[in-house]
């Protein structure tokens, strides 16, 4: 799967399909975890990596939980699988937060 691939047709909201549900999740992990790979040691490429899977979580319905429950809570989460350094980690997780407070 290339980085930025467009992202499958997917609403949690209309869509009961599970099988639908785990191909978006799999598209969104799959692709969050190239771009915060290769926006390793940068702070600014990293927050707009994040920026981007909000966005494509939101705008796919998915609850709030999920979304952060997916990027750095589940296991395996995108975080563990990019295998990002603590400092890079410590960014991705401050990005998050400022998207959820703003």
């Amino acid at each position: 799967m290339s980085i930025n691939s467009p992202a499958p047709a997917y609403n949690a909201s209309t869509n009961t399909s599970e099988a639908d549900r785990a191909a978006f999740i799999s598209w969104l992990t799959a692709n969050t975890v190239a771009e915060l790979q290769a926006a390793r040691d940068n702070e600014a490429a990293l927050h707009q990596a994040v920026k981007n899977y909000v966005q494509h979580a939101l705008a796919a319905e998915l609850p709030f939980e999920d979304i952060e429950e997916i990027l750095g809570i589940n296991e395996p989460c995108i975080m563990d699988l990019a295998e990002l350094s603590e400092a890079d980690e410590e960014a991705v997780v401050d990005a998050f937060e400022d998207l959820c407070n703003a």
